[in-house]
């Protein structure tokens, strides 16, 4: 078996004699160069197994070398030791970030210089292959310092922009949206997404940025929302923005490239759809795979960000408003609607008998109660409806746009509903519950109304409710 092959690259005839020596005394095979350009030529050329380098040298200095040979994917993987007379912290920290695997000075022992060439050769599977394009020359090793240049320059804008975009956004879509455009900006995909796991809401955003079949875009975020765990009873919450259109016909579905995305604690995927797989993969992927870590730095912010704000503003528990989001919703709409003299209407609920489920059966299935009705309350009104939970067991719902009696059949079907439930507790069994509502609408408060008397209003027909025997809607 021949001996390891480590390359000496110092400007110094006499360290480098030294060295020779000292690696050879080991057992070493040793290759030498003068200078940082000729020690990239044997580096790509031999694939010797460990590097030992200074850091001045001419023509190319050490950390220009170094990030020559960690950037290039001939040599990535091969050990470096910087082995230099600066000792200060400053010059020691940027070698090691740079990717230097030892930091060496040169008053260095050595036995200790042996021992970290031979562990970092140790480290190395066998003889590497020398690469097909290895530089024949410093003028060549040159020009592949420039191509490296050009090609970080453009990784680093990239990463600029998608910070400057992204970081000063609140909202998780929106943060999305703009990583996307601008990886749209250099990828050619007429498809890109992303898919984020939360432990109540699975997050997928999908933006088509050329026209296409919209069962390929069906089937794409069909991929995306498999690619990411969903916990049971999470919600999707999904956007699409592009343009897609029906086409008659079976269609060959391209295949989706996912790259995971390393945001905090939650399980992330980027999605790619390239419209030539094979470019993707030798000229874009490395490209986007650098740009992941930040845009998981925008969306983790977004994503934070975010949170806060519902924090302040919704219930922990039923993820609904709170009371004062909820009652500063009302304000805003009740100002809307007596400017343009719309309609508006609220509804107050109070769930029946709630106390005797907490005595019963514990707060905790108390609060799979709540949750329940707040579930059920989403999924009946409208989109457009503002939910909020006002207070312990009552809910204040405000309709824009809606008179009474339109409030009233809504209040009916929410009764309904929550009549006809069956809600399973966590210790096991189930349980059913009622609510009753009251209502009232603009139209019957005096001008100006405010949202202190609309609510006050309401509360008096739920009262009125309650005292008719409960689970109905007044007036």
């Amino acid at each position: 078996m021949s001996a390891p092959r480590v390359l000496v690259v110092d400007d110094s005839d006499f360290t480098r004699t030294l060295l020779v020596r000292t690696l050879e005394r080991a057992g070493f095979e040793v290759l030498t160069a003068s200078d940082g350009a000729e020690g990239a030529v044997l580096a790509l050329r031999e694939c010797p197994a460990v590097v030992v380098t200074d850091l001045e040298m001419p023509i190319m200095d050490g950390y220009q070398l170094l990030r020559l040979l960690k950037s290039d994917p001939a040599c990535h993987d091969l050990p470096v030791v910087i082995l230099t007379s600066h000792g200060e912290a400053p010059s020691r920290f940027w070698g090691l970030h740079t990717g230097a695997d030892a930091y060496l000075t040169k008053d260095y022992d050595a036995q200790e210089l042996v021992t970290t060439v031979m562990r970092l050769a140790a480290r190395q599977p066998g003889a590497s292959h020398p690469a097909t394009d290895a530089p024949q020359g410093p003028m060549d090793v040159l020009a592949r310092v420039a191509r490296q240049l050009d090609a970080n320059l453009l990784q680093a804008t990239l990463a600029n922009t998608i910070l400057e975009h992204g970081m000063g956004v609140s909202e998780l879509h929106d943060a999305c949206q703009k990583c996307l455009a601008t990886i749209g900006d250099v990828v050619d995909a007429p498809l890109l997404a992303v898919g984020l796991s939360e432990p109540e809401t699975v997050v997928l955003h999908l933006v088509v940025t050329q026209s296409l079949p919209l069962r390929v875009v069906e089937r794409s975020a069909e991929a995306v929302l498999g690619a990411v765990p969903i916990n049971p009873g999470a919600t999707i919450d999904a956007q699409i923005t592009g343009t897609s259109e029906e086409i008659e016909g079976d269609l060959e579905l391209p295949d989706l490239v996912f790259l995971p995305l390393p945001l905090t604690s939650t399980p992330t995927m980027l999605a790619v759809l390239p419209r030539n797989l094979h470019q993707f993969e030798s000229v874009s992927r490395h490209l986007v795979q650098g740009l992941l870590p930040h845009l998981a730095v925008v969306l983790d912010n977004a994503r934070l960000t975010q949170r806060l704000q519902e924090l302040s503003s919704h219930d922990s528990l039923t993820r609904l408003l709170n009371h004062r989001a909820v009652h500063e919703r009302l304000r805003e709409e009740l100002t809307r609607s007596i400017r343009f003299d719309r309609p508006l209407a609220v509804i107050l609920c109070d769930l029946d008998l709630f106390k005797r489920v907490n005595d019963t059966h514990g707060h905790l299935a108390g609060d799979a109660v709540l949750r329940a009705a707040a579930l059920s309350f989403r999924s009946t009104l409208r989109a457009s409806d503002i939910i909020g939970r006002y207070g312990g067991e009552e809910f204040l719902i405000v309709l824009a746009e809606t008179d009474m009696e339109a409030a009233r059949q809504a209040a009916e079907r929410l009764r309904s509903v929550l009549a006809k439930q069956v809600i399973p507790l966590p210790a096991g069994g189930t349980v059913c519950i009622s609510a009753s509502f009251g209502v009232a609408s603009r139209g019957e408060v005096p001008a100006p109304s405010s949202a202190d008397s609309l609510v006050s209003l309401a509360d008096n027909r739920l009262y009125q409710a309650k005292a008719a025997g409960r689970n109905c809607v007044r007036p």
